[in-house]
């Protein structure tokens, strides 16, 4: 089975990338004013370049929202931090870091230099002592995976992905995106045994090969965690060059069922709940009392 999406017209073209983020917001005087930087902005961001001792920083567009932009081994990288105080302020620290983990995306810290220009930007706050950045294809799939439902990625009917995991003994399979309707639905089939799992299931299944001796069958690699997101990081193509198509569809089919999209409520809104909650049962026992039979007449009604 030739499982190399190369006839199929997926969006993931860098046509598309392109798109779905707008880097020409900084030269286009034609764009809306409030959405491109404005004049002291683009002040700065030059006069943090002109010693050209660091890459020159630009902005570029997120689902509207601007955000500074720098190269690092040239790729365009965004500052994590930037990303979860506009797009993502409505979830926890903690939810995003889960997500980012979850989705394999690794955090690259900035050079001290690269922090400074980015303090100066006004990109980050001035008492900040680091910074992580993610690339823009990293930022798109982790905004992605907030703030749109989850959906099966465009593929051929009956297509799966090989994968192989070096988990125990290590094992290889085909993960199935159709069968792929809950987060431990059985959709991975073992080459081996022929038995389908679902994937974290899968990252603990293994056969011990035949041709090792005591020394090697006792040495089993252990996944280093048994929860239903553990199997995103063990799990990988097993294709020596797979294509940038199947990579995308790839990273797109983890992003389903990977923590729901849950957003934290604010402390004020929490302590307004509990508050109203308060004020209903104390109104409920007084009407309790006051339909009592044996109810003294003089009682005084709560407060609120």
């Amino acid at each position: 089975m030739n499982n190399e999406l190369t006839d199929w017209p997926l969006d993931f073209s860098l046509d598309s990338e392109k798109q779905a983020f707008d880097t020409s917001c900084a030269i286009r005087p034609s764009r809306t004013p409030d959405l491109c930087p404005t004049q002291s902005d683009r002040s700065a961001l030059s006069k943090n370049t002109q010693n050209g001792t660091e890459p020159p920083l630009y902005y570029v567009q997120v689902r509207g929202q601007n955000l500074v932009c720098l190269d690092m081994d040239g790729k365009q990288r965004l500052c994590l931090a930037q990303i979860s105080s506009t797009l993502l302020k409505d979830y926890s620290y903690n939810e995003i870091h889960n997500r980012r983990v979850a989705l394999g995306i690794t955090c690259v810290q900035c050079s001290p230099g690269q922090l400074e220009t980015l303090r100066e930007s006004g990109a980050m706050p001035a008492s900040s002592r680091r910074c992580g950045t993610i690339t823009l294809r990293e930022a798109e799939r982790l905004v992605k995976s907030f703030l749109d439902e989850p959906e099966h990625p465009r593929l051929p009917e009956n297509f799966a992905f090989d994968v192989i995991h070096h988990c125990g003994w290590g094992c290889r399979g085909q993960f199935s995106p159709a069968r792929y309707n809950s987060s431990r639905a059985k959709c991975v089939r073992c080459s081996s045994c022929q038995t389908f799992l679902s994937p974290n299931k899968f990252i603990f299944h293994s056969h011990v090969p035949h041709h090792l001796d005591a020394v090697q069958v006792n040495a089993y690699r252990h996944p280093d965690a048994a929860n239903f997101n553990a199997w995103r990081r063990h799990l990988f193509l097993d294709h020596p060059n797979p294509s940038l198509s199947t990579i995308y569809a790839w990273e797109d089919v983890k992003a389903m069922f990977n923590g729901g999209n849950r957003k934290r409520y604010s402390t004020q809104t929490k302590k307004q709940q509990k508050s109203d909650e308060t004020i209903d049962l104390r109104h409920q026992a007084w009407r309790d009392v006051h339909r009592n039979p044996n109810y003294v007449a003089g009682s005084v009604a709560p407060e609120g």
